[in-house]
Formats: C-alpha cells, sequence, structure tokens
C-alpha cells in the first residue's frame, strides 16, 4: 500500500536536466514528449533473522530508562503520529503533508492490526514508554506470513486466509512488520531493545526465524538490519534467480 499515497509526477524539463535529476529506488524514470514522467515503483528488500542463536541472550539496547509494555487498544491512535515521524524522511510520507501523513500512518496501522499483514502476533508486539507520563517513544507490531521461500515473490502474502488456530499450530513464518522509534529518540538503541524483546516471544512461542522487509533506498534500515544479524535473502526480481534452474529445464 505504499505507493498508494506516492505521487506520480510530470514534469516539463530539457533531456539534459532529466539526467540531472536526483534519483530515488522508490520510482520509475521516464522521458517522451519533452516531459520527465515519475512513476512510483517500491521496490523491497527481504531480510531473515534466525532466532535460536539469539535464545538465552538477555535484552539489548538502551541502557537508560526505557521500559516496555505489550500494544493496548488504546494505543493505536497514539502510535499513528509518531509512526508518521518515524518514516518522514522516507517514501511516501516524504511527501505528504502532516495530515496526509497521519491518515496513512493510521491506515497501515490499521492494515496491520486487523490482519491485512498476515495475523497480528500481539504476544510479540511491544510499545516502548519513556517518563512518568509514560510517553510512547516507539513500537514493533510482528504478523504472521505463509512459511514459504521468503526471498519469493508470493512470500509476504497469504493465498487462503490462515487458519483461525494459525498462531497456536505454530503455522507460518513471523515477519517484523514495522518497527519505528520517534526521531529524537532514534539511534539511541530503542529499535534493538523492541526486536530483543519480540525474539525472546518469538522463541517462547516456538518459532526459529523472523523475516523482514525493507525498501530499496532505504539505507539506514538496511544498516539496522544488518547491525541486528539479519542476513540479506536475494531479490526476486533478479535477473540470475528469475533464470536459476533453466539449464536443467533446458
Amino acid at each position: 500500500m505504499c505507493d498508494e499515497w506516492m505521487p506520480r509526477l510530470e514534469l516539463p524539463i530539457t533531456f539534459e536536466q532529466f539526467h540531472q535529476l536526483p534519483r530515488n529506488a522508490a520510482y520509475k524514470y521516464e522521458y517522451f514528449e519533452e516531459r520527465a514522467w515519475l512513476n512510483p515503483r517500491p521496490r523491497y528488500y527481504h531480510a531473515l533473522l534466525d532466532l535460536e542463536p539469539l535464545a538465552g541472550r538477555p535484552l539489548e539496547g538502551v541502557s537508560r530508562k526505557t521500559a516496555l509494555r505489550p500494544v493496548r487498544p488504546a494505543d493505536w491512535e497514539e502510535l499513528a503520529p509518531l509512526f508518521a515521524a518515524a518514516f518522514d524522511r522516507q517514501q511516501p510520507f516524504c511527501g505528504l503533508d502532516d495530515e496526509r501523513s497521519i491518515t496513512a500512518a493510521r491506515k497501515s496501522l490499521e492494515h496491520t492490526r486487523s490482519g491485512g499483514d498476515g495475523p497480528w502476533i500481539e504476544q510479540a508486539s511491544f510499545v516502548a514508554v519513556e517518563g512518568d507520563a509514560a510517553t510512547a517513544v516507539g513500537g514493533i507490531l510482528v504478523t504472521l506470513l505463509p512459511d514459504t521461500d521468503p526471498s519469493g515473490w508470493n512470500a509476504y502474502h497469504w493465498k487462503e486466509p490462515p487458519p483461525p488456530d494459525a498462531l497456536a499450530r505454530r503455522l507460518g513464518r513471523p515477519h517484523l512488520t514495522w518497527i519505528f522509534v520517534s526521531p529524537f529518540d532514534a539511534g539511541q538503541g530503542i529499535g534493538t531493545l523492541l526486536l530483543s524483546a519480540a525474539v525472546r516471544e518469538l522463541l517462547a512461542l516456538g518459532y526459529t526465524q523472523l523475516a523482514s522487509t525493507f525498501l530499496i533506498g532505504n539505507d539506514s534500515s538496511m544498516l539496522w538490519h544488518w547491525r541486528n544479524g539479519f542476513r540479506l535473502l536475494a531479490y526476486p526480481g533478479s535477473w540470475r534467480r528469475r533464470f536459476e534452474g533453466m539449464d536443467e529445464i533446458i
């Protein structure tokens, strides 16, 4: 649903100016009829974290007074502005005004809460709070995806509605659908603390892996995944992957 909020741009510029445009990996750039046409084309990397080596490790992250608690029903509305602020330098939020940014954040969170990203794993989802007022400064939301090849095109959608007891039966593979931290508190270990708590709960539930997804071009997210032990998976659209096994077929 990312490209739903990304504008399509038509720029009456010269071909030379077109080549000077800064490129964003979430857009496709074309030039014809003396115009530049920028169309949304968000692409994603997938990553995988093996959980068993982390068993028994204490919570990692911030050393200051940051508390974690389960997500409460009343949190969803409070998390929307925090969510929008955390992604305000990334597509699609960087191209939206404040009102539309909050609307997009609410819609994204509701999509996750209602199962649009797969069954929500409430036990492995947390809110990070600070201060006497327990102000939310971060959050992590984990959902359940089918247990298929995590680097495949269709690995991030259930072909059929998952059974209501999918989590109880340990079906599927957990997916780190959202992790976000206030821009005023970013870089201080809150995201790592949230991830550590989610990993602990997923291990207790009997899962051994956690998948994740992030936009190509989001370098800060890529670095965060790398620092926390995720391994990057093959890009489904790569030519090498597309023609894997062709020799055997021929």
